[in-house]
């Protein structure tokens, strides 16, 4: 049984292998590029910022910027992929072919024949995400260190170990809902949205909840806020600078008695003819604070692991239902 599913998958396992290959030969020959372009940071002692804001621009006018989101959008783009081609037809097309009656009229059961089916192409799954991951994520550590980024929801579910239970997530899915649906093309449409459901829902609710974030009330420095507009109906809506090195939640400005602040603007400190600088001091003077909620780059590997684990349980779920449909309800 063993060697029969490899030869049903070997044609995507070289594929993927070969894919893997080319885009590991393109991030070893760039290696060397990047370490230049990091040269002047890495010999930074003290007061690095110049440093930093140079090896950015530098960099993302480069060939690397180019690498750089096209392996992250790699990171995002393989778990998808794995479920839809190899997950929702792995089982799908046998039942939708009647192959698999065949299967189960020999020696083998259908525990069997399915736990061979999952576990070899799941291992499949779990080393290719795991090397890809491995490989980007190493790859693209100094731009993140330098961007301080890395926790944020945009590059964080391209790095780590996350990639890997969403690949496995993904995988398992297709497989379960292509065991439901018994039709290949259905199936691979099915499980390519209630993935994308699943995995935004990640950052967009869920996350925040998985570590505590720490909530902070500094007085309100304005000399570091994102932006400081007053509208026609004369509302002040101000923008603090977000946390360094962390994922912002909540950020806002706030008045002593833990309001949010907008206003209304004082028409005799702020508007179009009166100096610079008026209405930013009549701010200052107002005795404001700065509302913040956010996850510290600290908890980057507590969330992954939280993360990780949660997908990794639903993936066990699912297999689980893919065994019970198939002894109980599937003929």
């Amino acid at each position: 049984m063993i060697w029969f599913t490899w030869r049903q998958f070997r044609t995507p396992a070289i594929i993927a292998a070969g894919a893997l290959a080319v885009f590991a030969v393109v991030l070893l020959v760039s290696r060397g590029s990047m370490t230049d372009l990091y040269a002047d940071v890495a010999a930074c002692q003290s007061d690095c910022g110049n440093a930093i804001d140079g090896f950015l621009t530098r960099f993302h006018n480069s060939a690397g910027g180019t690498i750089y989101y096209t392996g992250l959008a790699i990171m995002y783009a393989a778990p998808p992929l794995i479920g839809v081609f190899w997950g929702a037809p792995l089982v799908a097309r046998e039942i939708e072919a009647g192959t698999h009656r065949l299967a189960w009229s020999q020696s083998i059961s259908r525990t069997r024949w399915l736990a061979t089916k999952l576990g070899l192409v799941g291992a499949a799954t779990a080393a290719a995400t795991g090397l890809l991951s491995w490989a980007v994520t190493a790859w693209s550590s100094r731009v993140d260190s330098a961007a301080a980024d890395r926790i944020t929801p945009l590059v964080f579910g391209g790095r780590g170990l996350v990639p890997v239970a969403y690949a496995i997530f993904a995988f398992t899915l297709g497989v379960t809902v292509g065991m439901l649906i018994r039709r290949t093309i259905p199936a691979m449409a099915t499980t390519l949205g209630l993935y994308a459901v699943a995995v935004a829902a990640m950052p967009f609710w869920l996350r925040t909840h998985l570590a505590p974030a720490t909530h902070d009330t500094p007085p309100l420095d304005m000399t570091k806020l994102d932006g400081l507009m007053i509208n026609q109906s004369g509302d002040v809506m101000i923008e603090p600078d977000p946390i360094p090195n962390a994922w912002t939640i909540t950020n806002r400005a706030i008045t002593t008695t833990g309001e949010a602040f907008t206003g209304p603007a004082d028409p005799t400190k702020c508007g179009p003819s009166l100096p610079n600088g008026s209405c930013s001091n009549w701010v200052g003077s107002l005795g404001l604070r700065q509302d913040v909620v956010y996850h510290p780059d600290s908890q980057f590997w507590t969330l992954q692991w939280i993360e990780t684990g949660v997908f990794l349980t639903l993936a066990a779920i699912l297999a689980a239902v893919s065994f019970y449909w198939l002894r109980r309800r599937l003929t």
